[in-house]
Parts: structure tokens; C-alpha cells; sequence
């Protein structure tokens, strides 16, 4: 008698495994003949069981479901759901989590791709009528649609990151690059803005392990070497922004910024009580060599011509 009982239970189990199944099916019947309130109805029903909660199949067709009812132009199916967008991704997450041999793997993909389009239209659509802040969501929405399925979407992220600025989003700018450095996106330009956002928060211990990281990948850009230049001057470390800008300028003596931001230490200098009259006489000098080569380099300059009258002025 065990064993029919047994046996009963398991004919019972099937039987329950199978109906499920044909609820799924029956959604996606529902779905290809566009009844998206039906379907969803049925999707629903079929994740909410046990037998089929999770059954990948399932959850990528309730992503489907849910996908195309944040993107129908019908009234009717458009209040089906107030976020359909966001739980047709987190169904497509669950389909990649439950898909271990893969099966949809590759039509989730293509899925997510299309919804990242979507945002990014959205996004370059706000980002030409100059609505930063919104384009920067749209960015960063297209590329965590991607991320579900473990793409990085560079692009998106480093337009996320240029909208941030133009937004005058500082903190959302500073976390979006340091994101494109997770996902090994590394460019010289990319540790310095996050340096210089650091500096700008006065943070120089941050500031400098940036830059230094960023001159660990690129030991010969002198793009870093200015910028850590920069956060000597920012923190008034006068000898080590001196040493670094003398650095530079021999490396690129046709730089004038790097001939000016010289002078102006040694202005400085030439002007500091502290020093002895021989040390502001020596540093006068300079700043004159300094000034005259950053006017020859860019005879435009009009901060060298008046940086070097002034010094003159003031002597």
C-alpha cells in the first residue's frame, strides 16, 4: 500500500509540473497573438507556482510580456503595469540565473540590446535638447540593462559620465568613471577627471592615488604628470609643483601652459617676504624666462603678456 501511495504522489507531482508548463505555453501563445493582458496573467501564474518558479523558459517569456507591454502604443495594455520596464528586466535576470545551460542566454541578449537602444535614443534625444541630468539616466539605465547579462556598455557609461558633468552632477560624474575603471576601461583621461574631482573636494589623498594609478597604466603621459602637478598647486606644495612643472617642460618645451603655470610660481615666490632678497631675486628672473617663453610658444597668451607686465608693475 506504501508503495502505491508512493506512486500516486508522483503521478500527482508530474501532472502539476506538466500543467504548469502548459501555462507557459499558453502565455506564449497569448503573447504572439498580442493579448498582453492575458499573457501576463498566465506568465504570472506560472512563476508564482513552485514547481515552475524556476523555470527559466518561464521567466524569459515574462520578460518578453512585460517588454512589450512598456513599449505597446495601445491604451489598453499601457496600464496593464506602472513599471513593466523594470520587471521585464528583473525577469531576464532571473532567466539568466536559472538558464544554466544557457538555452536563451543569446535571445536574452538580443532582448536586453534592444531595450539598452531604447534608452540610449531616449538618452541622445535629451542629451540635443540639453536635459543633462535626464540623459545621464539614460545612459546609465542602457547600460545596467547590459550589465544583467554581464556586457559592459563602455559607451554608455562614459556618456553617462560626460552628461553627470555637464548636469553638474559631480558625485554621479565621480562614480560612473570609477565604474568604467571596474570594468577595465582605462584611459589616461579617465584617472584624471577622477583626480581633479577629488582635488575639487579638497580630498588630495584620493586625488593623488588617481593619478598615481593612472601613471602606473601610462608611466610616460604627461597629461597625469600635469595633473598631479595640479594637486601640488592646489595644496600649496610649492617644491614638488615646481620640481614637476621644470619636469614637464623639458619634456615638452613647446608647452606654454606648463611655461606659464612656471612662471607664476616663481611670481609667487618673487613676491613671498619669507624668502631672502637673493631667493626673490633669483625667483624674478625666472618668472620673467618663464612668462617671456610661454608669450613666444602662444604669442595669443594674454594671461603671459599680463602676468609679465604686472611683475613688472609691481617690481
Amino acid at each position: 500500500m506504501k508503495k502505491i501511495a508512493l506512486i500516486l504522489v508522483l503521478v500527482s507531482s508530474i501532472t502539476i509540473v506538466f500543467g504548469q508548463k502548459n501555462v507557459r505555453q499558453t502565455a506564449s501563445n497569448y503573447l504572439k497573438d498580442g493579448k498582453l493582458d492575458k499573457s501576463m496573467e498566465a506568465i504570472n501564474q506560472c512563476i508564482l507556482d513552485p514547481s515552475t518558479a524556476t523555470d527559466a523558459k518561464a521567466w524569459f517569456i515574462r520578460g518578453n510580456v512585460y517588454l512589450e507591454i512598456a513599449n505597446t502604443k495601445e491604451e489598453k495594455f499601457k496600464s496593464l503595469d506602472p513599471d513593466p520596464t523594470t520587471k521585464s528586466l528583473e525577469s531576464y535576470k532571473k532567466a539568466i540565473e536559472y538558464d544554466t545551460k544557457k538555452e536563451y542566454y543569446d535571445d536574452i541578449v538580443a532582448k536586453l540590446n534592444w531595450q539598452r537602444n531604447n534608452f540610449y535614443n531616449a538618452a541622445v534625444e535629451n542629451y540635443n535638447n540639453k536635459q543633462y541630468k535626464d540623459a545621464m539616466l539614460n545612459f546609465s539605465r542602457g547600460a545596467d540593462v547590459m550589465e544583467l547579462a554581464n556586457v559592459p556598455d563602455t559607451v554608455a557609461i562614459l556618456n553617462a559620465a560626460t552628461c553627470a558633468s555637464l548636469a553638474n552632477e559631480k558625485e554621479a560624474s565621480k562614480q560612473y568613471y570609477l565604474r568604467l575603471l571596474k570594468v577595465n576601461y582605462k584611459t589616461p583621461t579617465v584617472y584624471i577627471t577622477i583626480s581633479d574631482i577629488y582635488r575639487q573636494e579638497k580630498d588630495s589623498t584620493n586625488a593623488l592615488k588617481y593619478v598615481r594609478l593612472g601613471q602606473q597604466e601610462f608611466p610616460n603621459d604627461l597629461q597625469l604628470f600635469l595633473a598631479e602637478t595640479n594637486i601640488y598647486l592646489t595644496f600649496n606644495n610649492t617644491p614638488k609643483a615646481l620640481n614637476n612643472l621644470q619636469v614637464a617642460l623639458a619634456k615638452d618645451s613647446t608647452n606654454y601652459s606648463v611655461a606659464f603655470a612656471l612662471g607664476t610660481i616663481y611670481d609667487n615666490i618673487s613676491n613671498d617676504s619669507s624668502k631672502t632678497v637673493a631667493q626673490r631675486e633669483e625667483a624674478f628672473g625666472k618668472a620673467i624666462k618663464a612668462y617671456s617663453t610661454s608669450i613666444r610658444l602662444n604669442s595669443e597668451h594674454f594671461e603671459g603678456y599680463y602676468n609679465l607686465g604686472a611683475l613688472y608693475g609691481n617690481k
